[in-house]
């Protein structure tokens, strides 16, 4: 490639990433994507992740690169299965810390082999008769479960001619001697098996991407996957939200429950800027009210002035739930399409942002709805309303700094009693009212309860 077009690609490069921090900027902080490179030995892999790496730190994008564990495996026989256990049992808690633990400390997140890649070796060591088949069953619906798959944006998937991959490996080595995976025999039936597997599995992860590098200049690949992961981060930035068409759903109360919603509750997904500016399409929001088991103290929050507009419901008032938008990659986890099943993972991910907190609705709960019609902004949103009971002395929630206000006088992020949230109402929005009116048990409540017995 000319140093004229380097330079230019550089360029192109340079701006887009520029134009994509700039985006990141302006919004809050969720989950980084997560790339897996995988694929045949010597085919320009490790090349590609390390120039990637270096080009997404230098433009300022915070990134974690999770290295290749096979190198370091005490495992010393490559074919024995173990070694793809330990190799792969690595990657996966690696890969568990950052995002339990720094999933709002980075921007991308690089694996040099991971979950894709053992999922290769354990076929191609089935096809050699070296990996019993039931054992690799159970493996594989590990290795394949939707925890993983929602989480892994991308996988490239790089090849080579064994011819190739011989010559690059022997190009810098003072001996010709084969190794126990580097053999012309071995190289060609694993490409033949990650051919497979790329088929096997390509409906169950989001997008698995081949790339045959025999004959291709290292600049210009370098060049294709930083643009492509660009794209992505663009695209994972400028979020898709879900929405109902508002015309197909019925006339509402400001409560109710979530089956008198009586049209096909399959989700669109579009732009969320596009959506929010559109008076006709209806945006679901799965909510969790967090509480104890009688109903008498809630988990409560205040946004973060500086994410909130000014003409917000949800503006300088105190909220009693915590949840947000349904998201596109929440169908991949729920799998199911339609609303009800989505939201139950929406929920779980959007308390888990900004929590900390791990909770999944029971399948069969069915939630109370809100819709406030009051003025144009509510109008667009429906709350469904999920409650988790808890025993909220041993809870240990920790709230969102970007979304929440966190200072030493505010309330946000504390366990208030009912009685306490009753004195100041006029704080809480529209939901939140409705929440105080009919799922706490606040004072009022248990009078009309001690009228009735009485």
């Amino acid at each position: 490639m000319p140093d004229q077009q380097i330079a230019k690609d550089i360029e192109e490069l340079e701006a887009l990433a520029k134009s994509v921090l700039d985006l990141k900027n302006e919004v809050i902080p969720r989950r980084p994507i997560v790339i897996e490179f995988c694929g045949s030995p010597k085919s320009g892999k490790t090349s590609c992740v390390n120039s990637l790496g270096l080009f997404l730190r230098r433009n300022k994008f915070r990134t974690r690169v999770l290295t290749e564990r096979a190198s370091i495996c005490p495992v010393r026989d490559k074919h024995d299965p173990y070694f793809n256990i330990w190799t792969v049992s690595s990657a996966i808690a690696e890969l568990s810390e950052v995002l339990a633990n720094h999933a709002k400390d980075y921007d991308i997140i690089i694996m040099d082999r991971g979950i894709f890649d053992a999922l290769c070796w354990f076929n191609w060591l089935v096809g050699k008769n070296k990996f019993d088949e039931r054992n690799f069953k159970d493996i594989e619906r590990f290795l394949v479960m939707t925890r993983w798959r929602s989480v892994i944006d991308f996988i490239y998937v790089f090849t080579a001619d064994p011819k190739v991959s011989l010559e690059r490996e022997f190009s810098t080595l003072l001996t010709r001697k084969m190794g126990s995976i580097m053999h012309p025999d071995i190289l060609m039936s694993y490409k033949e098996t990650i051919e497979y597997s790329k088929k096997k599995y390509t409906d169950l992860f989001k997008t698995i991407e081949g790339i045959d590098t025999s004959g291709t200049v290292l600049n210009e690949l370098n060049y294709k996957v930083t643009k492509n992961i660009l794209d992505i981060l663009e695209r994972n930035t400028s979020e898709k939200i879900g929405y109902l068409n508002r015309d197909a759903v019925p006339h509402l109360d400001i409560w109710f429950h979530f089956d008198k919603i009586d049209i096909p509750r399959d989700l669109e997904f579009d732009i969320r800027s596009k959506v929010e500016d559109d008076d006709k399409k209806l945006q679901p929001i799965p909510i969790l009210v967090i509480t104890n088991k009688e109903k008498t103290r809630v988990l409560v929050a205040k946004k973060n002035k500086k994410q909130t507009p000014p003409d917000s419901p949800e503006s300088k008032k105190l909220l009693l739930y915590f949840g947000g938008h349904i998201r596109e990659e929440d169908r991949i986890e729920s799998e199911k399409k339609d609303l009800l099943s989505v939201s139950r993972y929406a929920l779980h991910r959007e308390v888990k942002e900004e929590t900390g907190i791990d909770y999944y609705p029971d399948r069969e709960y069915s939630p109370r709805c809100i819709w406030d019609g009051s003025n144009d902004k509510s109008k667009k949103h429906l709350a469904m309303c999920y409650v988790m009971e808890t025993d909220l002395d041993t809870l240990k929630p920790k709230i969102d700094k970007n979304e929440f206000a966190n200072s030493g006088n505010t309330r946000s992020g504390k366990v208030l009693d009912v009685q306490k949230i009753e004195e100041i109402q006029d704080d809480l929005e529209a939901w939140g009212k409705m929440i105080f009116k009919n799922i706490l048990n606040s004072s009022s409540k248990q009078m009309e309860i001690d009228l009735r017995v009485g």
